[in-house]
């Protein structure tokens, strides 16, 4: 089952960065562009739990949206150490394109599936995410 999970995974990753090359940006990159577009002005760490990804990986795909002029780091004013991750115009416009392809290829795969089946994928996805009796070490 872990087999055929990671693969359906990296299938839906690369047919989504084919989708996203044309402007730039990986699947990866665009779910921290949409994640801020959502609730801008997060740090890396509220990035890293937003997107259960962690954070040394989510700073090497800041730099590379930062290298692009898509957000830029702002110290924060309540703890000057800190960090907050802040689009910029160009990132907002370019999440803005994004997203709807994004909505459209998640439609794309659900469209041969019956809802009854859609709803038990969601279900046994949410759980996985939400706790799933997985220790990740």
């Amino acid at each position: 089952m872990c087999f055929k999970i990671g693969l359906a995974a990296r299938k839906i990753q690369k047919y989504n960065n084919n989708k996203f090359a044309e402007y730039g940006i990986t699947i990866a990159q665009s779910f921290i562009l949409f994640s801020l577009l959502e609730s801008d002005g997060l740090n890396v760490k509220n990035l890293a739990e937003c997107l259960c990804i962690d954070s040394s990986a989510i700073t090497a795909l800041v730099d590379r949206l930062e290298k692009e002029h898509l957000i830029e780091r702002r110290i924060d004013p309540e703890d000057r150490r800190a960090l907050r991750i802040f689009l910029t115009d160009k990132g907002r416009d370019l999440a803005k394109v994004v997203y709807p392809i994004a909505i459209a290829s998640n439609e794309e795969l659900k469209h041969n599936l019956k809802q009854e089946e859609r709803d038990t994928i969601d279900n046994f996805l949410n759980n996985l995410k939400n706790n799933g009796n997985i220790n990740e070490g």
